[in-house]
């Protein structure tokens, strides 16, 4: 800032609190998770792109700033790395989401969907069993009835309960007044969550996903699934505890 003041304010100067996901010295590219989108100036409010790189598929969160490319695991591919490569198949290590196929079968390769690989249950410190996991954004909260009305965008689907009419794209996310007041759970427009558990979405008079006691709606961050896969592990070994009934 020295030499921006010894230049009579005029250049020498660092920017500070870039807009629109852009960094550096002048703002002039995108931040880490972003890229350019060239068919815009960079002084665009669109000008730079999220990379959406999947939480399992992908090494990080960072993509090549010119394309998008996400860095994807040893056998799985797509711009996002949503997808397994020819020879591969799913598997159940968020670690090693496609691994190679047997001899007989290698070549097949399906393309399979990363963001299938989910167990048929998983367990969380040994209390809930989960039916569902999904990756959602919030958009938009309004009230209805008394109940909290939250807009998603459901951006990955983890593991659905067979029979649940739940799927990518625009949901809703219902949760009681008594909840919303007591900020249990604390849930924030722009924000992206990890919603598990046993959620109803054929509530006829609350279409989409109606919080309940065995819900569970955690802040995203790319160690959650790990995490979940880590105590489903240990459920299938027997080391974890009893679960309670609520």
């Amino acid at each position: 800032m020295e030499l921006y003041r010894l230049s009579g304010n005029k250049s020498g100067g660092v920017c500070i609190n870039c807009k629109h996901n852009t960094a550096g010295r002048n703002c002039h590219y995108c931040k880490p998770g972003y890229f350019r989108d060239l068919t815009k100036s960079i002084t665009h409010r669109r000008a730079c792109k999220a990379c959406n790189c999947h939480p399992v598929g992908s090494l990080s969160r960072s993509c090549n700033q010119s394309n998008g490319q996400c860095i994807c695991k040893d056998g799985v591919t797509g711009l996002t790395c949503n997808q397994c490569s020819k020879g591969y198949q799913q598997s159940r290590s968020p670690l090693h989401p496609c691994i190679r196929r047997d001899e007989e079968e290698r070549g097949v390769g399906d393309g399979s969907a990363v963001e299938k690989m989910v167990p048929q249950s998983i367990s969380v410190s040994g209390s809930t069993t989960i039916h569902d996991a999904v990756e959602v954004q919030v958009t938009k909260r309004e009230s209805v009835d008394g109940w909290s009305k939250y807009r998603l965008i459901v951006l990955a689907i983890y593991k659905r309960d067979a029979g649940i009419r739940l799927r990518r794209g625009e949901q809703s996310l219902w949760i009681s007044g008594k909840r919303t007041a007591c900020k249990c759970p604390k849930i924030r427009v722009g924000k992206k969550y990890l919603i598990l558990g046993q959620n109803d979405t054929n509530d006829i008079s609350r279409p989409g996903i109606v919080f309940g006691t065995r819900t569970v709606v955690l802040e995203w961050n790319d160690e959650d699934l790990e995490k979940i896969m880590r105590f489903f592990k240990k459920e299938k070994k027997g080391q974890c505890p009893a679960r309670r009934r609520f």
